[in-house]
């Protein structure tokens, strides 16, 4: 019989044909051992026995050629990467299985930045080079339960099994930083944007890869080579409980300039999360990772505050800048000491509330908000 390797349908019957006709022969093979020491039998014996075991080297050898017709059928050809529909077939039962509460699921959708300059500067092929690179340097990234697919052109996700937003966000700014220390050669620097979301509920595929686009988009517009995370949506897992502790969004407190405002507002929710985690027992491995997203959002908004506050020439920036310095250093020292004696829930919630929101929204920012109206 001639195989078609080409044809997804000839292996799997080849395969199948080959298990009855092994079965057949085990079968005359047993009976032909029951039937006495014959010469006539026992030549017999031995030719269904050589028989049996090519059948079975035959086998599997089907088996291992349908493993890799899966393997390729799933692979993207240039990186080695997941290919989409792979990707797609695994998030559904993945969702399925969180579904049923069984645990968070994260996704970090990333892009090339600028990509399109690269082709054009330095041809395709050497584009094809930049993907295989940045691809090696992802993977280099990730844990063994994650999963690297190439969603189309230059963009990728990551799917990241039983972890929060916080883990992913966390994981998407190693990714980063990774790619940003990489020299391509002909190339040199090349930078990634990350959107990261984390699987809501009863949130169809589509709409969750939605809100890890926009997330991307979001950090695109911001500048490029920096990771936004969705928070758009209540988190489910127990993670967007309602703490007996909470701090309550003032719009009184907007400035008027949109991307500070956001910024705020995200930092609101993201000490909310850290509180939740808190009261509801995920105390301190999952505060812990809270707390690390609250800083890396905190050290990104100063970052964005201050130039904006040096585009519009706000007289006090460098004392600005030096509070911003002192926040950062408080909220690491706190970090550290969590699950330690020396630092209890009080300590947090006056951090977050006193230092965050009192001190820095309330006091210093209320001094810029008559500058913003020459930006």
């Amino acid at each position: 019989m001639t195989l078609d390797a080409t044809n997804p349908l000839a292996l799997p019957a080849a395969f199948a044909l080959g298990l009855a006709a092994g079965a057949a022969l085990g079968h005359w093979i047993r009976r032909l051992r029951a039937a006495g020491p014959d010469p006539e039998l026992r030549r017999r014996l031995e030719d269904l026995t050589r028989a049996q075991a090519a059948s079975e080297l035959a086998n599997s050898e089907l088996r291992r050629a349908l493993d890799q017709m899966e393997q390729v059928a799933g692979t993207d050809p240039l990186t080695g990467a997941w290919n989409r529909r792979w990707f797609e077939d695994s998030a559904a039962q993945l969702i399925a299985l969180s579904g049923r509460g069984d645990a968070a699921l994260s996704l970090i959708m990333l892009d090339l930045d600028l990509f399109k300059h690269v082709n054009d500067t330095f041809g395709h092929g050497v584009g094809d080079e930049v993907l295989k690179s940045i691809t090696g340097t992802v993977r280099g990234q990730l844990r063994a339960s994650d999963a690297l697919a190439r969603w189309g052109g230059e963009e990728f996700v990551v799917l990241c099994p039983a972890t929060t937003l916080a883990g992913a966000t966390i994981l998407a700014e190693k990714i980063r930083k990774a790619v940003e220390a990489r020299s391509i050669p002909q190339v040199g620097m090349v930078t990634i944007s990350l959107g990261v979301a984390q699987h809501q509920g009863l949130e169809e595929l589509d709409a969750w890869v939605g809100r890890a686009d926009e997330a991307l988009y979001r950090a695109k517009e911001r500048g490029r080579n920096r990771t936004e995370a969705s928070l758009t949506a209540a988190e489910p897992h127990g993670e967007g409980e309602a703490s007996i502790l909470a701090l309550t969004w003032d719009p009184r407190l907007e400035c008027g300039h949109p991307e500070i405002d956001h910024q705020h507002q995200q930092l609101y929710s993201l000490s909310n999360s850290l509180l939740s985690a808190i009261t509801s027992g995920r105390y301190p491995e999952e505060a812990k990772l809270r707390m690390q997203l609250l800083i890396a959002h905190v050290a990104q908004h100063f970052h964005d505050e201050e130039a904006i506050l040096a585009r519009v020439g706000h007289p006090d920036l460098p004392a600005h800048a030096q509070e911003h310095n002192r926040l950062v250093a408080k909220a690491k020292i706190l970090q550290q000491e969590m699950g330690g004696v020396s630092t209890d829930l009080p300590a947090i919630l006056g951090f977050l509330a006193l230092d965050l929101v009192k001190g820095h929204i309330m006091v210093w920012d209320r001094r810029f908000f008559g500058d913003l109206a020459q930006d």
